[in-house]
């Protein structure tokens, strides 16, 4: 008996093309910093990241080593943010120094709590290092001793992470200006209501203790201020 030929096979529906974005470091970076922006910096983990870019956690580590990895090249993507173009170089130093720490709270205040991964953490990109490199040679070119502006460099870099930081607990928090104005008024009567024979200091300096400034500016250019006339001082010839 002869074969049958075999039959025709019916019609399957079409696969669509994976729409899964090709993947790369960079764009799992750019996951990365949605994460960030929407969710902060816990929700910055390798499942979350995967799922944000389309791909499995098993896929991304074959391009970052772990989460330290994937947060150090967030931090420097974020840091590659900094406009050095505003730095005027004919100004003294210390504005110049002044215009690079105020651009530096400003970038890592557009990202969440995004500085709390600069503190304790020696940011090591080719981003970052541009930018250090731009701030010590802010230094090195006024004729800063190479000691005052190392250590110089490293302090004004802890200023401004933990600035940063604590600005972004503030606003994580959801408290607006009423609300905290609200609690420094108690804050304040608290001091004053306290024994004055016991902490004399806290009660005469009840108001001022408590001085509230929304913007908070007030409050980080007296910092930088007294960061800058220390370095100032250190870099005198009599010391």
């Amino acid at each position: 008996m002869a074969e049958l030929p075999p039959p025709p096979e019916r019609p399957r529906r079409q696969r669509a093309p994976s729409r899964r974005p090709a993947l790369d470091q960079a764009t799992i970076v750019d996951a990365a910093l949605h994460v960030l922006d929407a969710e902060g910096l816990d929700a910055v983990t390798i499942r979350r990241v995967a799922e944000e870019a389309g791909t499995s956690g098993a896929a991304l580590y074959g391009y970052v080593r772990d989460k330290d990895e994937l947060v150090d090249l967030l931090l420097d993507r974020v840091i590659g943010e900094f406009d050095l173009t505003m730095l005027e170089e004919d100004a003294p130093w210390q504005q110049q120094l002044r215009m690079f720490m105020r651009e530096g709270r400003r970038v890592f205040g557009a990202h969440r709590d995004i500085a709390r991964a600069s503190l304790g953490r020696v940011p090591q990109g080719e981003r970052a290092l541009v930018v250090t490199n731009a701030m010590v040679g802010i230094m090195r070119n006024a004729g800063l001793p190479d000691l005052v502006t190392s250590l110089a460099a490293d302090l004004l870099a802890l200023y401004m992470g933990a600035v940063a930081y604590e600005e972004s607990l503030m606003a994580a928090s959801g408290a607006n200006a009423h609300s905290i104005m609200e609690f420094v008024l108690q804050l304040r009567a608290y001091l004053q209501a306290l024994p004055p024979d016991r902490f004399p200091h806290l009660v005469a300096l009840a108001e001022p203790l408590t001085t509230f400034s929304p913007e908070r500016d007030d409050r980080f250019e007296f910092g930088l201020d007294v960061l800058i006339a220390g370095i100032e001082a250190q870099a005198s010839p009599s010391q």
